[in-house]
């Protein structure tokens, strides 16, 4: 009777679980409608508070709390040391790994767009559109500075050196030099 404790370790690491990982809010955060800032905001979910992690996309992580559920962004969240959640070659390995309490790691959790978001990516010049309204006016930022106390330093080009310079065309839209 071998065969089956090892077929249904199998299946537990081949079929997803159908349990949330519990977590704790790191800090304030909206809880948003879909995994986008621009989302509609369904609610609010204080630091310190519990929820479920359901799934991650992107920068995003999918929560349950209080009864509703909804985003909030990865970092605003860290999951459970003992929590019951992830997939069993993750159970897997917190018991057979060691802890070195002396290491120190931080581990922000993301790392770009992945394979499927690229592949799924679109040209949308709405969204291009949409950085016009981060303009500011040269007036504009010369005040900000001004009221940040900001000062005003001249900084010199530094020269490249003359092998650079020899394989650099001279008409570089950066400038004498290059960047």
């Amino acid at each position: 009777m071998k065969p089956l404790p090892l077929a249904l370790l199998l299946c537990a690491m081949i079929v997803p679980p159908a349990w949330a990982a519990s977590g704790t809010m790191i800090k304030n955060d909206a809880l948003r409608q879909s995994a986008s800032s621009s989302a509609a905001s369904v609610g609010q979910v204080s630091k310190g508070a519990s929820v479920e992690i359901l799934a991650r996309q992107g920068g995003w992580t999918q929560i349950r709390h209080a009864g509703a559920t909804g985003w909030v962004r990865i970092l605003s969240v860290k999951t459970s040391a003992g929590g019951a959640g992830g997939d069993a070659l993750g159970l897997i390995g917190m018991g057979t790994s060691q802890h070195d309490p002396s290491r120190v790691v931080a581990v922000a959790g993301l790392r770009g767009l992945n394979e499927e978001e690229l592949r799924a990516a679109r040209f949308n010049a709405n969204e291009l559109l949409r950085l016009d309204q981060y303009i500011s006016s040269r007036s504009d930022a010369e005040q900000f500075a001004r009221s940040a106390g900001l000062r005003r330093l001249e900084v010199a080009y530094i020269k490249l050196p003359k092998r650079e310079q020899e394989s650099t065309p001279s008409s570089s839209p950066w400038g004498e030099g290059g960047l």
